[in-house]
């Protein structure tokens, strides 16, 4: 396995010799920039848990199931996440749902992986960030895609020229 540059030595070490005493701990972030005071923050565990964020910010994550699939290198150059989180408190499905409000902007995942051994800090930094699309919502999950770039949403022309902002118009 290749790992990206990204990857902490840490958890490059981690993966390279398979330590049965340390796992794994991913997490999400799910935010939007209309919605700043709601953002979510999930880690795929039983129990919730206290975490440093790279900026040293010390956040709660809830527990919650959720399966990711990491972006792959690929010669098409279309790196996606897939996640599916489960929608039992439909918290995620909430906050989306409140998030179609605002349809300019996007919502947003971050992906931190984190050693059980060492909390104090996300094994990738920076973390991988991404922009939601194609999202389902079911009784049972919310699945969708995250990509790099959020060219759909984007409005174009992204400045408007007014003589206000630009007088020699």
């Amino acid at each position: 396995i290749v790992m990206p540059s990204i990857y902490a030595d840490a958890i490059k070490e981690a993966f390279a010799t398979a330590k049965t005493d340390v796992a794994v701990i991913d997490t999400l972030q799910i935010s939007h920039p209309a919605l700043p005071d709601e953002t979510l923050y999930l880690v795929r565990d039983f129990t919730n848990k206290t975490l440093t964020l790279e900026t040293g910010e010390v956040v709660e994550f809830r527990a919650a199931g959720f399966q990711i699939e990491l972006p792959s290198k690929d010669e098409k150059g279309i790196q996606d996440l897939n996640i599916a989180i489960d929608n039992t408190g439909q918290e995620a499905s909430d906050f989306i749902k409140r998030t179609l409000d605002f349809p300019n902007d996007s919502v947003e995942i971050t992906y931190r992986p984190y050693l059980s051994d060492d909390l104090t800090r996300p094994q990738m930094d920076p973390p991988l960030v991404l922009y939601l699309s194609n999202v389902s919502i079911t009784t049972l999950n919310v699945t969708a895609t995250a990509t790099f770039a959020d060219i759909l949403n984007k409005t174009f022309p992204s400045e408007i020229y007014t003589k206000t902002r630009f007088p020699a118009l």
